[in-house]
């Protein structure tokens, strides 16, 4: 999307499926062994930077491209408190910081993201682009926490949905995300920017009609109570994804303020083309990715649970 755009690129890997104009190199290693060391210091008029939330790495990144024009931190919305029934737009409380866990610990990815984008911003100051993303969908994501219900309605049938059916959820489709962060680089734009979908739009249901609608899936969907679920063993987010059950007592998940991205324009496809797209992508990409690591229940557990719902 840069290259389309005519900016000259240069891409700092992992060291993972080098590709054109790309250094292949690993920010998680020492300089000795190819990391930051191989990267020019000055000639940058901006930085993305897509990976990183451990606080000692993006710091030796800032340090060492701290001549850049500017420095755009992909953060998350996870930095905020999710107990608060709405959150964003750069106003909501953070997530509380857990110190007896290491930085790379899962379960404190929000606060180390929330102590990254301090480094950031203490390096870069008025040069700093916080973008603070929500969940990510759409083709190429090996995560299926929106890939398996495009999957699951194409392939019909008898469908467990999570209740209640007008439950909002909240996404952006990541090449809506990604044109906007390049925007606010030409832009010169600086600050926080919350970027996901529109707050309070999509449902449940409305997603589950625009899937069966855009795939012209013989599809019929069960709509079983989320407390049913929790209490059968099923996992939010994990085993059924774009849910998290009443136990975990987060009201503000899928409820982020994006007013200050739309105002400076923000634009979002329509749903029906995230569908369509991401079917066309998964229907031919079935062994792309593990699927061990991969949101969404099996069909025969699916089934049981559908039976133990309908026997009450």
């Amino acid at each position: 999307m840069l290259v389309e755009r005519g900016h000259q690129t240069a891409i700092f890997t992992r060291g993972r499926e080098p590709g054109d104009q790309t250094l292949v190199l690993d920010r998680y290693v020492g300089e000795r062994d190819g990391g930051l060391a191989a990267v020019p210091r000055d000639g940058w008029d901006a930085v993305i930077d897509t990976s990183g939330y451990v606080p000692a790495i993006v710091a030796a990144s800032c340090a060492h491209l701290a001549s850049a024009g500017r420095y755009l931190f992909t953060s998350s919305i996870s930095v905020y408190d999710p107990t608060f029934p709405v959150h964003g737009d750069g106003h909501a409380p953070y997530t509380p910081r857990i110190a007896d866990r290491p930085d790379d610990d899962p379960e404190k990815y929000g606060p180390s993201k929330r102590r990254s984008e301090d480094v950031v911003r203490a390096v870069f100051d008025e040069r700093a682009l916080l973008v603070r993303l929500g969940l990510l969908v759409g083709p190429y994501d090996p995560t299926n926490r929106f890939t398996y219900w495009v999957d699951r309605f194409a392939e019909g049938g008898d469908v467990v949905v999570p209740g209640p059916a007008e439950r909002y959820v909240q996404f952006i489709d990541v090449r809506d995300a990604a044109a906007f962060m390049i925007r606010l680089l030409e832009e010169g734009r600086s600050g926080i920017y919350d970027v996901n979908g529109p707050l309070k739009t999509i449902t449940m249901r409305a997603l589950v009609k625009a899937a069966v609608e855009t795939l012209q899936a013989d599809a019929n969907v069960v709509w079983v109570d989320e407390r049913f679920l929790e209490m059968n063993g099923i996992t939010g987010w994990v085993d059924l994804p774009l849910w998290l059950g009443p136990s975990h007592g987060m009201p503000g998940f899928m409820s982020t303020n994006i007013d200050r991205a739309l105002a400076d324009g923000l634009s979002l496809r329509p749903l029906d083309q995230t569908i369509r797209d991401t079917r066309a992508w998964s229907s031919t990409c079935s062994d792309c990715v593990s699927r061990e690591s991969r949101a969404g229940i099996t069909r025969e557990r699916e089934r049981d649970i559908r039976a133990a719902w309908i026997a009450g």
